[in-house]
């Protein structure tokens, strides 16, 4: 494992919040045509705009195949190229390092390196024209790390785009994404938009278990729900523009339709352990798979 960092500035001290970005492995093999250093990457430049907003340090993370560099110089060709993103970087005033990891499981050995930081981020693993399933690697990534994780899919820079998004439902995580939301929505000056569904449930006649065959609707009760994520969200921030969107249906199909335009997309996850894949839950899986914005999953 190699570590490569910067001199200590007012930005890197231990107070300071740390953003870790997910490097491409494709990207420091020896064996590989690699892109121009100062060719923009979208997970780095999010992380880079964020970084300078809140004052985070950065420190850009590799995951390599020990079996895909030379033994006796293992980490030579991989640090070179993250060297070259982070001095540029440096002299702009930003705190950063690097770090190559020797591992074959990325999906372990990435999050391992975020456990003290903030945030996570990392770009889609979705190759075009590939039979690769969308968001497979993005959703072990969140399963498993320490902390939040941002995925930042490759987006039209042409689309504009507005507006924060967010998926509660009453839980714990849910309250904690609500508040990441609203935190962003104002230091953005973006409008949050509250999404929440219901889906219709059958109502018991009599003892004997018979059901009504028209199920009862909860849009009421759920816009009743809503309000109150309004008032929770506006206690943060008094200010903020805050709308809501309910309706009966998938709630990560509505959340993804709200977010086809939005700046921000903000989910919950649960935590971490044995039963991590399945704690995720299928809605956070089905936005980060389908991603339309960059989203956070909030842990």
């Amino acid at each position: 494992m190699t570590d490569s960092s910067a001199p200590q500035t007012d930005a890197a001290a231990p107070s300071s919040p740390l953003i870790v970005v997910g490097i491409r492995p494709d990207t420091t093999r020896p064996d590989t045509a690699r892109p121009d250093p100062a060719e923009p990457r979208p997970a780095l430049a999010w992380a880079v705009e964020r970084a300078r907003a809140t004052g985070a340090a950065l420190k850009l993370v590799a995951v390599v195949d020990p079996k895909a560099h030379a033994p006796e110089d293992p980490d030579a060709h991989a640090i070179a190229p993250l060297e070259a993103l982070a001095a540029p970087l440096r002299t702009t005033g930003l705190a950063v390092t690097v770090e190559v990891i020797d591992d074959r499981h990325v999906d372990r050995a990435l999050p391992d390196a975020a456990t003290d930081a903030a945030l996570l981020v990392i770009g889609t693993d979705h190759v075009p024209g590939s039979r690769r399933e969308r968001g497979h690697l993005s959703r072990h990534l969140v399963s498993h790390a320490h902390c939040s994780v941002a995925v930042v899919p490759d987006l039209d820079e042409a689309q504009r785009r507005e507006g924060v998004v967010v998926g509660v439902d009453g839980s714990d995580v849910s309250h904690r994404a609500l508040a990441f939301a609203a935190d962003e929505a104002a230091r953005l000056r973006e409008t949050l938009t509250i999404v929440s569904t219901w889906m219709p449930v059958p109502v018991s006649l009599d003892v004997n278990m018979t059901y009504d065959p028209t199920p009862y609707g909860l849009q009421a009760p759920t816009e009743a729900f809503a309000q109150t994520a309004v008032d929770e969200a506006r206690t943060r921030h008094p200010d903020l523009d805050v709308r809501t969107r309910v309706a009966e249906g998938d709630a990560a199909i509505a959340i993804t339709d709200a977010s086809t335009s939005a700046r921000l997309t903000v989910v919950g996850t649960h935590g971490r352990g044995g039963l991590a894949r399945l704690l995720l839950g299928s809605t956070s899986t089905a936005v980060l798979e389908n991603a339309t914005a960059v989203t956070v999953a909030v842990r």
